[in-house]
């Protein structure tokens, strides 16, 4: 997504959506309205929501992505290690101050002009066109929460792939409780639920129509909705059950980076997502957990 956001208009455009969800509740369909700094997190290292179950027995795995257009072949593989990320924020009234966070490194690879799209595509640094370390955690009513990203982005204009150094590919980087702005004292990032749990508030049920913040920061910005709940997928010759269907967007891109997600509770969670803003729909499969979810 482009993230390339101007502080003022993204306030602005915040409070706007912000009033437009007001009237309602979680459970009518309304704004999910969870606080990073009301939640408790007992185990927050643990993400076992059955949605999205990360890590559940705690241990490394790694989920891989296949998608193909007319032109390109990605490849994406989410990796889940021991690895975990402290908070830098130095305001120690913050609720993420030394919070620690589980790190996931989701790396992406293009090849063009391929003729089989699959994993015996060479996966060497050149092909790579994005790797992120995401900071997540899960609360103890099983919320997934996303508290930043370290992104290094390799477009034209920078790379040629990681630990190149090159600045511009690190815009889409933002951090939970940052401080900054014209007067170095304002938050430029706050927590977004990424996952919610079938009762994020207080043991009340989740319901369609639901929104939720995904990413509240200075150059990324992301919502979601529920859209549909408890229904069956058919993808790949495999079947699941029990998922949902979620539409995530960028309020400010204008309908160009819209997705639609599957996420399955009884499978291994993420198995499908769909872009279909502004052009042919582009589909990326889960293909392989390695190793396979008790």
């Amino acid at each position: 997504m482009d993230r390339k956001t101007i502080f003022g208009r993204f306030v602005t455009a915040m409070v706007l959506v912000a009033m437009s969800l007001a009237g309602g509740s979680a459970l009518a369909g309304g704004l999910l309205d969870v606080e990073f700094e009301d939640a408790t997190f007992s185990t927050p290292l643990v993400i076992d929501n059955p949605y999205w179950p990360l890590n559940p027995d705690a241990t490394s795995r790694t989920f891989t992505y296949i998608g193909q257009t007319e032109d390109e072949c990605v490849i994406d593989l989410v990796s889940v290690t021991a690895a975990t990320h402290v908070m830098t924020t130095t305001d120690a009234a913050s609720p993420y101050y030394l919070f620690t966070a589980l790190e996931v490194k989701d790396t992406e690879w293009v090849f063009e002009d391929v003729d089989d799209c699959d994993l015996s595509l060479p996966l060497d640094p050149s092909a790579i066109k994005e790797e992120t370390l995401d900071w997540y955690a899960q609360d103890d009513q099983g919320n997934i929460w996303y508290l930043g990203e370290a992104s290094e982005s390799f477009e034209d204009e920078c790379g040629p792939y990681p630990g190149s150094g090159d600045p511009e590919c690190l815009e889409g980087s933002w951090e939970a409780g940052t401080i900054g702005g014209e007067d170095d004292d304002e938050v430029l990032g706050e927590a977004g639920i990424v996952v919610p749990s079938d009762e994020p508030i207080d043991g009340e049920p989740l319901a369609n129509g639901a929104y939720y913040m995904q990413e509240v920061a200075f150059e990324a910005e992301d919502m979601a909705k529920i859209l549909k709940q408890h229904i069956s997928l058919s993808v790949e010759d495999e079947d699941y059950e029990n998922c949902r269907k979620v539409k995530e967007w960028n309020p400010f891109e204008h309908g160009s980076s819209v997705e639609h997600k599957w996420y399955c509770a009884d499978g291994p969670g993420l198995v499908l997502i769909e872009g279909i803003g502004g052009g042919p729909t582009e589909q990326e499969i889960l293909v392989d957990v390695d190793p396979a979810l008790p």
